[in-house]
């Protein structure tokens, strides 16, 4: 009994707190691998530049200062007959020498945009994104009325 007291509690909570009515609007976006855009650092000594992360911006228009500042967005990435993956999201990797690193995949918003971003633990982002394929993400934006 005393473990269903806190769950009932809490939905209690949740559903007498919610009288205003909310809007979801979901949207879908394929990012091909031309799409993607790089984030550089110039070490000023060498003029080698390093790639920090790769980005791909594309407009939202359901992404307003309203929403950012009231309500909810939230991104996954689809993979095909996966669940979602909710962002942010790390993926574990090998390199052909048998090397392991880590990918992420997040986002950042502004009134009108989203922008994915991949991140690579061990800086090597762009050897990384010679591997990427089209990547498909569902962006679900949370309104209240």
């Amino acid at each position: 009994m005393k473990k269903l007291i806190l769950p009932m509690l809490a939905a209690f909570v949740l559903l007498t707190g919610c009288s205003e009515k909310a809007r979801v609007v979901t949207s879908y976006y394929t990012v091909n691998p031309n799409q993607w855009e790089y984030a550089m650092t110039v070490d000023p000594t060498t003029s080698l530049a390093t790639v920090n992360y790769a980005y791909s911006t594309w407009e939202d228009i359901d992404i307003d200062e309203e929403v950012i500042m009231h309500g909810v967005v939230m991104a996954y990435l689809i993979e095909g007959g996966q669940p979602d993956n909710q962002l942010p999201y790390t993926l574990y990797m090998q390199d052909d020498n048998g090397n392991l690193y880590q990918e992420r995949i997040e986002y950042d918003i502004e009134p009108g945009k989203i922008t994915f971003k991949i991140k690579d633990n061990d800086f090597q982002t762009m050897q990384s994104m010679q591997n990427i394929g089209t990547l498909k993400f569902k962006v679900s934006v949370i309104r209240n009325f």
